[in-house]
């Protein structure tokens, strides 16, 4: 083997290792921003969770001393939320109570469409919601207290 083939198959080797190099470095570099990525989107998905369970529990301590929020309302909102935090706890015992109110007023319409409705037709949807809270007002203040200690960490 003659001496120019000997500093050509060195050549080739050092052009081949200083390719393999670059392309690890680069494969390195494109795993940690990779990483990086997925601990920002696990990081945001744990934020909006606790953000949910936040206000599961703000609307669960002001229902009951706030005049202007209701059981119906709170029953809503909080089974949306538990909804939204795919948790089901419709077979509860005492938690079922927000199902079950969110379920029987479904029907009733909300927000523009309950200020397009007749005077007659709100006053017959207020007397049931006051009639559905009546009559789960005791389920609903028992859902309350074991939602207050429910843990979302299982």
């Amino acid at each position: 083997m003659s001496f120019t083939v000997f500093i050509i198959l060195i050549i080739g080797c050092i052009a081949v290792i200083s390719a393999s190099l670059w392309f690890i470095a680069r494969q390195l570099k494109v795993n940690r921003l990779r990483e990086e990525r997925i601990r920002a989107g696990e990081s945001f998905v744990a934020e909006e969770r606790q953000k949910r369970i936040d206000s599961i529990q703000i609307l669960l301590k002001a229902v009951g001393t706030d005049e202007k929020l209701t059981w119906i309302e709170t029953s809503i909102r909080v089974k949306n939320l538990l909804d939204q935090l795919s948790v089901d706890l419709s077979q509860h015992d005492d938690i079922s109570a927000f199902y079950i109110i969110t379920e029987k007023t479904e029907h009733i319409p909300t927000h523009e469409q309950w200020k397009s409705l007749p005077k007659d037709a709100r006053a017959k949807f207020s007397n049931e919601m006051a009639r559905y809270e009546t009559e789960y007002l005791e389920h609903l203040k028992r859902a309350k207290a074991a939602l207050l200690v429910y843990s979302f960490d299982s």
